[in-house]
């Protein structure tokens, strides 16, 4: 990106003018040579005007971690976490959220004081809910740590668990996670009961796309 500046304006800018009038130029202990017929070019690099741009480009953006002007984000490969993070979520131009998955799902979401969602609930038809706490964030927003729990008419079950990131796009949002932990289930018996909880390590991948505008 290119700015021509004319050199008479430019008293910021030192330079040693050659040939044609000379004009000298001071300001306090500087002293500032220029040509008054000459003009400055300025080469701006594009990583430099990015550096000015906010971090997140609306609320609702911002909300679920996602930088730049997202248009749509889906994930390929979904863990056994029912959110309404994973998507598919859409964005109109503006940055305001256009998918509607609390009139769909029934979900409901909570920000913490970042303005980041940190819990999502969630109610099927035949009574299953899901639950998810997200317990800490990175400087980026994304969450690397939280609690999920879902329970049925048949089970329940729960994992602690942290995400790790391996792939990010040119807008600094995660493509590619790995979210490992420590599952526990209880099965429901013939008498209605819940048994005791048995424990596995848990261990899933998601990969998602995203589109700008």
């Amino acid at each position: 990106m290119k700015f021509n500046i004319s050199a008479i304006c430019t008293a910021t800018i030192l330079l040693t003018a050659c040939g044609s009038k000379q004009t000298n130029v001071n300001s306090d202990s500087i002293g500032i040579q220029v040509n008054e017929s000459d003009s400055v070019e300025i080469t701006v690099n594009d990583s430099d005007v990015y550096d000015s741009i906010p971090a997140y480009y609306s609320d609702d953006l911002k909300k679920f971690g996602l930088h730049g002007k997202v248009k749509s984000v889906k994930t390929k490969d979904y863990s056994s976490f029912v959110t309404c993070l994973a998507g598919p979520l859409t964005f109109n131009e503006q940055g305001e959220l256009t998918t509607k998955f609390t009139d769909l799902t029934d979900n409901e979401t909570a920000c913490n004081p970042d303005g980041f969602i940190n819990e999502t609930k969630c109610r099927e038809s035949d009574g299953t809910t899901f639950e998810l706490e997200l317990t800490n964030f990175d400087i980026a927003g994304n969450p690397i740590a939280g609690k999920y729990e879902s329970e049925g008419p048949e089970e329940i079950w729960k994992v602690t668990f942290s995400i790790t990131y391996l792939d990010f796009d040119r807008e600094n949002n995660w493509t590619k996670r790995v979210i490992k932990g420590e599952a526990s289930t209880q099965s429901m018996n013939e008498d209605g009961d819940y048994g005791r909880p048995q424990k596995e390590a848990f261990e899933a991948t998601e990969t998602r796309t995203i589109a700008y505008y």
